[in-house]
């Protein structure tokens, strides 16, 4: 992945902290609808968010796409690695930090909101711990 700018100005970032956060958003709702069902029910509300996310991250596979436009090399694995370019740029862009900080620059806004990857990083990992800790003990 080369290191050149996500976003061309402020509108594009702006537009890029909301593909990314209602991915975000409806993970950590999912997440929770996770950890109050049980049974049958488990299953719906997991393929309902299956779906619900690919469908919310077709903007996020779309910028990595105009990115890696003209790029044939961006599909290829590189030998002694698992991801290709494409898809780390898909992985940055969906929960990296690096991405998210520029938009928050190019926006102009708050500088402490940088965190926002991590507190949903957390919340992930506290909810995962939860729905574990629920689905063993019942």
């Amino acid at each position: 992945m080369t290191p050149e700018a996500w976003f061309v100005d402020a509108a594009d970032a702006k537009k890029y902290v909301g593909e990314a956060g209602r991915v975000w958003i409806v993970w950590l709702i999912g997440l929770m609808a996770l950890l109050r069902t049980s049974g049958g029910r488990t299953f719906a509300v997991a393929g309902i968010l299956l779906v619900a996310l690919f469908v919310l991250m077709q903007p996020l596979q779309q910028r990595v796409q105009d990115r890696f436009e003209d790029d044939s090399d961006g599909r290829n694995v590189p030998r002694r690695q698992t991801l290709s370019s494409r898809d780390k740029a898909l992985r940055e862009l969906t929960y990296g930090r690096r991405a998210f900080s520029e938009a928050v620059s190019k926006a102009g806004w708050w500088q402490p909101l940088t965190a926002i990857p991590w507190v949903v990083i957390a919340l992930t990992l506290a909810a995962g711990a939860a729905i574990a800790v629920e689905w063993l003990s019942g």
